[in-house]
């Protein structure tokens, strides 16, 4: 790797292009999680709110809210002896 003393114009310029694309990168990046992250959020929403869904999909869409979405603990529930000192 070569040290430069002193910065040149074009080095300057390559600098500047460098940063100014790797913040547009960087935002599209952010942009598409953020977009990605809100769909997924109303598609759950969505499943939450169906009360009468077909037979043929109640299995389904209970078994993809287990996974994504955990049930919440009894109110008065203990933890069996043991079961979070692994955790």
């Amino acid at each position: 790797m070569d040290v430069q003393a002193h910065t040149t114009p074009e080095s300057r310029q390559a600098l500047r292009d460098y940063l100014r694309n790797r913040r547009m990168t960087t935002s599209i990046h952010q942009t598409i999680t953020t977009q990605t992250l809100n769909d997924l959020e109303e598609a759950l929403r969505l499943l939450k709110g169906v009360h009468h869904p077909s037979e043929a999909w109640l299995e389904e869409i209970e078994g993809f809210l287990e996974k994504r979405v955990p049930s919440p603990a009894p109110y008065n529930a203990t933890a069996l002896p043991g079961l979070l000192e692994g955790a």
